[in-house]
């Protein structure tokens, strides 16, 4: 909604309600599996429950019209010890019932967890602490960007850059001017080494920004 008069500007909005359609299909299909597993969960858990009521008391009825003796006591079951032992499993059921709900916070932590350690032990594609690579032992500040293509990580289907190319003079000040997502904060971002380009090359002061050290050069 911020951006919403900007895109208002560009005519942008066919675009964006299409995106918001597609996304909201995503989350609905997926709602609508949740809510449905959730449903014949429930279900199967109170037929259980209502099978274990039949069963019970037909088998305790035989227990004691038959008069079974109980193992522990040698005598005949008792109306009370079918009732005892009908109450306990279903409070027993039940507590593992509500405790159902928890298990979902261990799956959200182990989900986290994970998330956590592949941040942890990921080796990034440009590693600033790389002691390799040239030092510019005079920089001028010459940029040229050659033929540079680039998009997101996050967004590899939206072109940033495309066969962009451009000459950032020493001692000059030059402009980057466009709209929002056309690329002026992905330039600096490039020259910084934060990201590498798909294709093309990014020079300073004639070297490869790749064959640089890159904490020398920052």
């Amino acid at each position: 909604m911020n951006a919403i008069k900007v895109v208002f500007a560009f005519g942008q909005e066919e675009t964006e309600i299409s995106n918001y359609e597609k996304y909201l299909s995503q989350a609905r299909s997926v709602g609508i599996k949740t809510h449905c597993f959730g449903a014949v969960s429930i279900g199967a858990f109170f037929f259980a429950l209502y099978g274990y009521y039949a069963y019970a008391f037909y088998v305790g009825s035989f227990m004691i019209t038959d008069k079974i003796e109980n193992s522990n006591s040698g005598k005949p079951y008792s109306s009370g010890d079918i009732m005892a032992c009908f109450l306990g499993i279903v409070y027993g059921a039940f507590s593992l019932g509500l405790a159902a709900p928890n298990f979902k916070a261990l799956t959200e932590g182990k989900v986290a967890g994970k998330m956590a350690y592949d941040i942890i032990d990921r080796i990034p594609e440009i590693n600033s602490n790389d002691s390799r690579g040239k030092i510019i032992e005079a920089p001028k500040g010459r940029i040229e960007f050659k033929n540079v293509t680039f998009t997101y990580p996050t967004r590899p289907g939206q072109k940033i850059l495309d066969n962009f190319s451009a000459v950032f003079e020493e001692g000059k000040t030059t402009a980057i001017v466009g709209a929002s997502g056309s690329g002026k904060s992905t330039i600096i971002q490039l020259i910084e080494r934060f990201y590498d380009p798909d294709f093309g090359d990014v020079i300073v002061d004639g070297k490869n920004i790749k064959s640089l050290n890159l904490k020398a050069f920052r």
